[in-house]
């Protein structure tokens, strides 16, 4: 499974749905979080940091190394969306 690069538009997008998902989509629970949310919300900040090298790469116009950073942060996306 090859990705393309993404685009600036598509990177600002995807750090807009990852802001959501971490400022306003929170479970109202009181006290802890269960085991199954803290996972989801560890896969968001992994996300994160791929999304900020794919940014990285692109400003260095390391190629090779950006459609890595997509790739991967592409399948932390899928496992935290596979988690719901």
């Amino acid at each position: 499974m090859k990705k393309q690069a993404m685009s600036i538009r598509q990177i600002q997008d995807e750090w807009k749905k990852l802001d959501f998902e971490m400022q306003y989509n929170k479970p109202n629970i009181e006290g802890p979080y269960p085991p199954e949310i803290v996972r989801r919300r560890e896969l968001l900040l992994i996300a994160q940091v791929y999304l900020a090298n794919v940014m990285y790469a692109k400003a260095q116009k390391d190629k090779q190394r950006e459609r890595f950073e997509t790739e991967m942060y592409s399948r932390i996306m899928e496992m935290y969306y596979q988690l719901e």
